[in-house]
């Protein structure tokens, strides 16, 4: 997605999108899906990011890994879960029970290793925002336990 917020580019970009045909006004993701549940990157930015949505079953938890210039912005929009954190160097470990009865953003820290478990008996889904759109080639994602 090119910065379209302001000025010349915001108007060419609405040009561009009245001049779509019809059968363009929708397109599917690409996503990837196992026992755990699904996660599909919805919008990537050139210098914003991206947004991802994920499922989550229930009991499932996933993260427990950390980043070093990363930082992600989670909203729980379905269901409830519990995020923890934990400083990579340090041993106490700080828990958010969040759910979608009250809409609350939980940051995640470069440098904090981080996990999120659906706590509920239903499906959790899960908005998330990252400040660097994923590279697989360097993911700045290294594996560690809350």
């Amino acid at each position: 997605m090119p910065c379209v917020g302001v000025g010349f580019e915001r108007a060419l970009y609405a040009t561009y999108l009245s001049f779509l045909p019809t059968n363009k006004f929708s397109y599917k993701l690409k996503g990837h899906e196992d026992e755990r549940g699904t996660f599909y990157e919805f919008l990537k930015t050139m210098d914003s990011g991206q947004f991802s949505i994920s499922t989550t079953a229930p009991g499932v938890t996933r993260g427990n890994h950390y980043h070093n210039t990363k930082n992600e912005k989670f909203l729980v929009i379905k269901g409830e879960a519990s995020i923890k954190h934990r400083q990579i160097h340090g041993d106490e470990v700080i828990e958010y029970k969040v759910s979608d009865k009250k809409m609350e953003v939980v940051e995640m820290i470069p440098g904090y290793t981080h996990d999120i478990t659906n706590t509920g008996d239903n499906e959790m889904v899960l908005l998330l925002w990252a400040n660097e759109v994923f590279d697989r080639n360097a993911p700045d994602t290294f594996a560690e336990t809350v």
